[in-house]
């Protein structure tokens, strides 16, 4: 007997209503989305509030009800459901919510809301209504056809509404306010609401050129439909609505034109009707619209309020950057703190998807069954032994497959027992970037350099490395070329790959996706300094700097963050580097100085060394020093490379910021005594490092690293 569950997943794009003249009659759907993920999972009864259980993420969770007879999404589906007889949600129906449109902000969140709610309803009742009947119920709801037909069909949309009838009005779960109102008569209140009326709004869609985007700058405080219209006049004189119905009849054609007319668009945007009387709402509204022209910022179309919520609209072609920096800059100056965020048009509208997976009952289970391939790693040994093997080194033979890695000390040049020094790191977000641009390889030498660049800099050598792979279905692919960059890795710093462990853990990471950390042993032998030597360092010893071959795998959180708020792709042409794409560059793996660094610091010519990773140069250079001295660096002692230059300004980073989260071109900094500058930076040059003197150590007197000149930084 087998089992089916059903997994339904909603997408409903956010909308933009009120461009330029429009009121209540143009919608525009952008391509942010709120996602409603439904599972029904058959039980006799359920505990929770119409047998629904509501889960939430996204923004504002800590206020959203999750209630069924709360939240507006299953509000309005159980408003669907009880016109069709249905009294609750079946036993027992999970509604997952997933919500990146800011509430209250003029992006279309109730209607995205409400359309979302009518088609929950649709699929857990089976009701199979047409598109054009649930635009009925959603205009029952939200008496605003514009929001709406956008995120119920989409693109760019025209629309009217027919007046209700008093009968049809009559009803108090029947709402005419722009959100659902509370239910006024309890439980038992209308056991069947009557149907909505047929064809309540009618749409039609426009042409919309693909070179338009849309800059939307989103202030950090609300403006509730209500509000934005408390404020409008009861009347407006005839020139007025003259003004906005002779440029209403322009823009409707002329954001379908390619090449678009900024000088027609810009004039046709512009509203005498709403705009004007949200003033008060929106402190500084009329200075910060008319602060920026196709004239000022070449690329602008036009700009206006995106509907009744703050948000402003920017449509542009070109100089998404500059614009909406303009604008938050115009915010700043009346204290008021944006986001933006560049979206496009979202031609689908609402989409519903559907999953199923079987499981059938008394089924012999194997481990196979349960998401764990043994016979996949097996293989995976099979596919990875010559490269393991090729990091064989004296005192470690490189062979795999046992129950644990050996080496063999004396044999690894140790006659008398060393100091052993052990590091243990991960790779962190930048194995993001790998999975998006399936490219495996150079991730593992970024961990095994997170590992044995901190134990070069304690004057280690690497003997040995182990590695951890986890993920939710091993591809035996993907990970032997994991494993190819741990031996590459590996190579590179003289140590051997002895041994690893490769977990499947179904249901712990996504499919596709893997974590991965390591573990690297070292060794000094006994009687040389251990580095840093912090007794041996004097004032006005020098700081030499190694550089990075990029970003290395520290930040990358805050890398993506930039990606994603710039509207880039991983596999758009890097804005840095024209000849590679934005993934591609940023999977640049992690320098390992090792053999560089070791032929130093064993003649003892240095006296310490920081790898520069998280917390950049202010967190990691003082872990080397004395309390008694300080690090100062000069700034314009070294190039910048343009990946770091373009993430700064693309983040509008402070230079304090940028300084303590990148290593801002220095993977590593050498402390060195004057007189051995020449023949350390030699011997590093030697082995191809670009070696730059940074700067030198000072007195402490409160802060432990002092960058100065930051401003050639901008």
């Amino acid at each position: 007997m087998a089992t089916t569950t059903t997994t339904t997943v909603i997408k409903v794009p956010c909308s933009s209503a009120n461009i330029g003249p429009g009121f209540d009659v143009i919608g525009l759907a952008l391509n942010l989305y709120l996602q409603v993920q439904l599972t029904v999972t058959a039980r006799d009864s359920s505990a929770h509030s119409l047998n629904c259980r509501i889960t939430y993420e996204g923004v504002n969770a800590d206020s959203v009800p999750l209630v069924a007879e709360d939240n507006l999404i299953t509000r309005t589906a159980v408003y669907v459901l009880r016109c069709h007889g249905i009294r609750a949600f079946p036993p027992e129906t999970h509604v997952h919510v997933v919500n990146p449109i800011p509430l209250g902000r003029g992006l279309g969140s109730s209607a995205a809301a409400i359309v979302a709610g009518v088609n929950l309803a649709n699929e857990v009742g089976g009701l199979k209504l047409s598109q054009a009947r649930m635009l009925d119920y959603c205009l029952m709801e939200e008496r605003h056809p514009d929001n709406v037909a956008a995120a119920l069909y989409g693109g760019f949309v025209g629309t009217y509404l027919n007046e209700l009838s008093p009968e049809d009005t009559e009803r108090l779960e029947i709402p005419l306010s722009e959100v659902l109102p509370e239910p006024a008569g309890g439980v038992d209140t209308g056991l069947q609401p009557p149907q909505p009326p047929l064809n309540i709004g009618h749409y039609t869609k426009y042409s919309w050129s693909s070179a338009i985007k849309c800059i939307c700058v989103i202030p950090q405080f609300e403006v509730s439909t209500a509000k934005a219209r408390e404020v409008l006049p009861d009347s407006y004189s005839r020139k007025d609505l003259v003004f906005n119905m002779q440029r209403l009849a322009v823009l409707t054609t002329a954001l379908g034109q390619s090449p678009p007319d900024p000088s027609m668009i810009y004039t046709a945007m512009q509203d005498k009707i709403h705009q004007p009387y949200r003033r008060g709402l929106i402190p500084g509204l009329t200075e910060i619209l008319q602060s920026v022209t196709p004239q000022s910022h070449p690329g602008l179309l036009g700009i206006c309020l995106s509907g009744a919520g703050p948000t402003i609209l920017a449509l542009a072609t070109t100089n998404f950057d500059s614009i909406a920096e303009h604008l938050l800059a115009q915010f700043g100056k009346e204290g008021i703190t944006c986001d933006w965020k560049l979206l496009e048009l979202a031609e689908e509208g609402t989409t519903v998807s559907r999953t199923e997976e079987s499981s059938k009952a008394e089924e012999a289970l194997t481990y196979a069954s349960s998401g764990v391939s043994i016979d996949a790693g097996n293989h995976l040994v099979q596919a990875i032994k010559a490269h393991t093997k090729g990091t064989s080194r004296p005192g470690a033979d490189g062979e795999i497959g046992g129950f644990g890695g050996l080496l063999d000390l004396h044999a690894a040049g140790y006659t008398e027992p060393p100091i052993l020094v052990g590091a243990i790191d991960g790779i962190g977000t930048k194995v993001k970037i790998a999975f998006e641009m399936d490219k495996h390889d150079t991730v593992g030498i970024d961990l095994v350099a997170m590992n044995v660049n901190d134990l070069v800099v304690q004057g280690a050598e690497p003997l040995m490395f182990l590695d951890y792979y986890a993920c939710s279905k091993l591809s035996v692919q993907n990970a032997a070329k994991f494993v190819e960059g741990v031996a590459n890795g590996c190579r590179q710093s003289g140590a051997a790959l002895v041994g690893g462990e490769t977990a499947e853990m179904p249901g712990i990471y996504k499919d596709g996706e893997y974590d991965a950390g390591g573990c690297a042993i070292g060794a000094i032998k006994r009687g040389t300094t251990i580095l840093p030597d912090k007794d041996g360092m004097a004032e006005g010893d020098i700081l030499l700097g190694l550089a990075s071959s990029g970003v290395h795998s520290n930040g990358f959180s805050l890398v993506r963050k930039i990606i994603e708020k710039k509207g880039l792709s991983f596999h758009d042409t890097a804005p840095w580097a024209p000849n590679t794409t934005v993934g591609e560059s940023l999977l640049t793996p992690t320098r390992i100085y090792v053999k560089s660094l070791l032929d130093a610091s064993r003649r003892g010519l240095v006296k310490g060394m920081a790898h520069i990773t998280g917390g950049g140069l202010s967190e990691n250079i003082p872990r080397m020093l004395p309390k008694a001295l300080a690090a100062e660096l000069d700034a314009r002692s070294w190039p910048v490379p343009d990946v770091f230059k373009w993430l700064k300004e693309a983040g509008r980073m402070e230079d304090s910021e940028f300084c303590r989260t990148f290593n801002t071109g220095l993977g590593m900094v050498l402390v060195v005594d004057e007189g051995n500058v020449h023949e350390v930076t030699e011997i590093l040059q030697n082995y191809g490092e670009e070696v730059h003197r940074v700067g030198k150590l000072v007195k402490r007197t409160s802060e432990d690293c002092i960058v100065q000149n930051m401003e050639a930084w901008r």
